[in-house]
């Protein structure tokens, strides 16, 4: 494996195995960071196996863990914004200036993106005072601060999301944005959203992983019960996500969702335990009362249509 040669991308790849990187930004950051070591310490003087290794260091780190098309869309960009520039291979020293301006703009694009969210979803959600979260959303967070800016009355609760308590640094982040914040354990999450909590939630903000091609997301294992809850109390549930995160290929009976150690529920169980530990679920399409994306609201039903647009480059993938 090719990856062997480098350490400092091996070891990139193996922080992404080891959920020593978390967050498909920082997982995407990373598998960029990797190919562009490759492409900076390359001592291969052929083009194409160049380009064959330099793809294969990029599939590896993309695919490092289940549930990451952020990472893996951005390897598509790359190989569609080369092929399209160049019909033949230039020279090496073109070839590898050309993917490093690539793999900026693909890193680019992702920063653009949540802007855009902010910009182009804010107005509309500021009719909401009391909303839930679950984990951790670097972008939900971020909406959901700047629909709480200058709101007195503006509150949140979100959950530990265990057990890696990632919802802990969501809490963190809105009490240092001066929001008025309640965590609760991820089990009373239900009990808010139908309005038996101590908070009385007006809307859910979750983040997504992964969106398949009919518009289901794929989230934090918690995130059906709680859309499940939302729907039955007839309150909106919106996934907060650039539609970079699509996997066109994926469709609901074919998703496969990543299942973690077993120690990280219980690092001492007794002997002849099964432990059960899947970090993500599908919520279903019809659960989703729509997404926020960096071109605004987006129905479930109408994700496929406006990644054609917006997006065809995925489409190579």
């Amino acid at each position: 494996m090719k990856m062997e040669e480098y350490p400092q991308i091996k070891k990139i790849y193996e922080d992404i195995k080891n959920l020593n990187i978390q967050g498909a930004t920082n997982v995407a950051i990373s598998a960029f960071e990797g190919m562009k070591i490759y492409i900076e310490l390359s001592r291969e003087e052929g083009k194409e196996e160049f380009l064959k290794t330099l793809f294969e260091i990029g599939k590896q780190l993309a695919y490092a863990r289940d549930n990451e098309p952020l990472a893996r869309n951005g390897v598509t960009y790359l190989k569609h914004f080369f092929g399209q520039r160049f019909s033949v291979l230039p020279e090496l020293s073109v070839m590898k200036r050309e993917f490093t301006s690539l793999c900026d703009r693909y890193l680019a694009l992702i920063e653009g993106t949540k802007q855009k969210i902010l910009d182009n979803n804010t107005r509309n959600m500021l009719n909401y005072d009391k909303v839930l979260t679950h984990c951790h959303s670097s972008t939900a967070v971020s909406l959901i601060k700047s629909i709480g800016r200058g709101d007195n009355d503006f509150e949140v609760v979100c959950t530990e999301t265990r057990p890696r308590f990632q919802g802990r640094k969501t809490a963190q982040s809105l009490i240092d944005a001066k929001i008025k914040t309640t965590l609760i354990a991820d089990s009373a999450a239900e009990s808010f959203v139908i309005g038996r909590g101590s908070v009385p939630i007006d809307a859910v903000f979750i983040g997504c992983d992964q969106i398949t091609a009919k518009g289901h997301t794929i989230n934090k294992i918690g995130s059906w019960g709680i859309s499940m809850a939302a729907y039955y109390a007839g309150k909106p549930v919106y996934v907060v996500t650039p539609l970079l995160k699509i996997d066109a290929n994926s469709f609901l009976e074919s998703v496969k969702i990543e299942v973690r150690e077993s120690k990280e529920i219980w690092e001492d169980a007794p002997k002849g335990l099964h432990i059960f530990n899947p970090a993500f679920e599908i919520v279903d399409n019809m659960l989703i009362t729509g997404y926020l994306t960096e071109f605004g609201l987006i129905l479930p039903t109408n994700i496929d249509e406006v990644v054609k647009e917006q997006y065809p480059w995925i489409l190579d993938n």
